[in-house]
């Protein structure tokens, strides 16, 4: 019979790090590219800018197919918000129907246990089905997720004036990407059986859900590098308009007005996060497909929105 903890184990992860890039982030690091405070400079200071890589042959040919797969970054957060949208139901289908068996057991008991058995296994799991296949959908077009978090690291590792600290983070953010995107990919293709499970190795037993283990852990900890993200920006930010009393470009100051915004994100997919990587073994205590549902939906409404907002420009 299925119930929200069975549908539970269809979300094996979520959006990282190219899931929520617009087509133009080609253009720009991950990381926001500030000039260290420690910088002797002018009153008015240009925000640093990103040098334009001498890109090898090899180079070269990975950035052109990721621009040709740019696409597909888009409809991966369309994917995600339908996909969470669904948990979302799923998880009110079957509060209706343990609404029902109650009302339904007031009048006749045995016509209510029978119902609720069946009711809860056939409609319930229609959504959870159905959510299935999105989150299929968004794992296969992860499969070519090493490409955008390759470019985004030459773009840091290029980038020139960028603060100290704030480059290490996108360098750690990157690799721990990379090593999540890596490890889900394997175990995604294992779960397909392209892969045989032999490969996984002692460490593993063969055993699948180790490896999703492991790559939630490496996303968790890439989430968490946003958090440091931000309040390193807040802090350049401060000590350079209260402290060295510096003039704000026309740039900065629409960052800072995006600044609260830009925590949405991570603080959505924090339980989520936390709850896949098994840090615990009780995950996050009262997470069911209602939370989940609703932290999906808040990480990546805000991108939606804004893609079917921008479908008016193409009528």
């Amino acid at each position: 019979m299925s119930t929200p903890e069975s549908v539970d184990n269809l979300a094996k992860l979520e959006l990282s790090l190219y899931d929520h890039s617009s087509s133009n982030d080609l253009d720009k690091p991950s990381i926001s590219v500030i000039e260290s405070p420690l910088r002797p400079s002018s009153k008015v200071r240009p925000m640093a800018v990103q040098s334009k890589p001498q890109l090898r042959a090899p180079d070269r040919v990975l950035f052109r197919l990721n621009k040709l797969l740019q696409p597909t970054k888009d409809l991966g957060s369309v994917l995600t918000t339908f996909n969470y949208a669904l948990y979302l139901l799923a998880y009110f289908d079957h509060k209706a129907h343990s609404l029902k068996t109650k009302a339904l057991s007031l009048v006749k008991p045995d016509a209510a246990i029978t119902t609720f058995s069946v009711a809860t296994e056939a409609e319930s799991s229609r959504f959870a089905r159905l959510g299935g296949v999105f989150n299929d959908a968004r794992l296969a077009l992860r499969l070519f997720g090493l490409l955008p978090i390759y470019v985004k690291m030459r773009q840091v590792m290029t980038s020139k004036g960028m603060d100290q600290v704030l480059y290490f983070i996108a360098a750690l953010q990157c690799s721990l990407y990379a090593m999540y995107q890596l490890l889900e990919n394997i175990a995604f293709l294992t779960d397909k059986g392209v892969l045989s499970k032999r490969g996984l190795g002692r460490w593993t037993g063969g055993n699948v859900g180790i490896v999703y283990k492991i790559a939630h852990r490496a996303w968790f900890l890439g989430i968490m590098c946003d958090f440091a993200r931000l309040m390193r920006e807040a802090q350049i930010f401060f000590r350079r308009k209260h402290i060295d009393q510096g003039d704000i470009t026309q740039e900065e100051a629409e960052k800072a007005a995006e600044w609260y915004s830009d925590w949405i994100r991570p603080l959505a997919w924090l339980p989520i996060g936390w709850h896949l990587s098994g840090w615990t073994h009780d995950g996050v205590p009262g997470f069911n497909l209602g939370i989940k549902g609703v932290a999906g939906l808040v990480a990546d409404l805000r991108k939606t929105t804004s893609l079917w907002h921008a479908t008016k420009d193409t009528l």
